[in-house]
């Protein structure tokens, strides 16, 4: 068995994965703790791996982590305040120190990107950028077959990209969604699942509108990525991108409205993440089957 983990801000998620027969199984979470004094990534990954190892001979361990990562070494080579005193910390050179096993690790939009194109409804992908919509923006881009690092490992962070001179995350993430609508109802207990229902039971026109300027906003992004780098696909993912039925039509046309060039327009299919928080975990196994098991 391949153990697998997926590091976030909030929780760890862990599974372990058959590499003879692909079958996998989710196992369950637990809160990554980050704020805590004194935290340290490893003392909680031992808590899981430890679990795992109880139950199942692990052949190796598949990690998908938060933060920039050097995909070769293992090296996180940056990280926000969200995972503090994580920056620089090699998971691969420590675990693989202490378990005696090969460690692989991915940062988890690439690993997501990866667990799609491997795992979701796809067959034999040119080509694809997926957009991470949540409290930030994350994306990634796969290209021939593989994942698009970059020369600094910084490949595929739109999060970082200016629209009108603002940072995209700040106008085009599910927090600026609910900043917005809270400041214009009053009320800031209210969240992304409240601004949905009211949009679409209720037809909320403050609802509607903050939504179509998001729709816009990560349109506009969709449009400047895909005219640069001409992908097959583009692939949207994060919680709020589980309103299939409401987005996807509105995004379609919004992109096919500002997009000028008809060949890219009938050659760009965009889809929506189908794997939900799974696709970390099978991306991070694809990322370690590549490095390890098909050499």
């Amino acid at each position: 068995m391949i153990g697998m983990i997926d590091i976030g801000g909030t929780n760890i998620k862990y599974g372990v994965i058959d590499p003879t027969t692909e079958n996998y199984q989710l196992l369950g979470e637990l809160p990554t703790e980050a704020q805590k004094e004194n935290f340290k990534m490893e003392d909680r990954l031992a808590i899981v791996i430890d679990s795992l190892l109880d139950t199942y001979s692990l052949q190796g361990l598949a990690i998908s982590t938060a933060g920039v990562v050097n995909a070769e070494t293992g090296e996180i080579v940056f990280a926000n305040k969200n995972l503090p005193n994580y920056k620089g910390t090699n998971l691969k050179e420590r675990l693989e120190s202490k378990y005696g096993f090969p460690v692989s690790v991915e940062n988890d939009v690439n690993s997501a990107l990866l667990g799609e194109v491997n795992f979701g409804p796809y067959e034999n992908v040119h080509s694809a950028l997926m957009l991470a919509i949540g409290t930030g923006v994350g994306g990634a881009l796969y290209l021939n077959g593989e994942i698009h690092h970059g020369f600094s490992q910084s490949g595929g962070e739109v999060g970082y990209s200016l629209m009108n001179g603002k940072n995209i995350e700040d106008i085009a993430s599910t927090k600026s969604l609910v900043e917005r609508v809270a400041k214009e109802v009053g009320d800031p207990t209210i969240d992304g699942r409240w601004i949905f229902d009211q949009a679409i039971n209720h037809r909320n026109p403050i609802a509607v509108e903050a939504i179509d300027s998001l729709i816009t906003e990560i349109v506009y992004l969709v449009n400047n990525f895909v005219a640069l780098v001409n992908p097959e696909y583009v692939i949207l993912g994060g919680g709020i991108m589980e309103q299939v039925d409401y987005l996807k039509p509105r995004m379609i046309s919004k992109f096919q409205e500002i997009n000028k060039n008809k060949l890219v327009v009938r050659n760009t299919t965009i889809e929506f993440a189908s794997l939900g928080n799974q696709a970390g975990m099978l991306g991070a196994y694809v990322h370690f089957k590549k490095s390890h098991l098909d050499k």
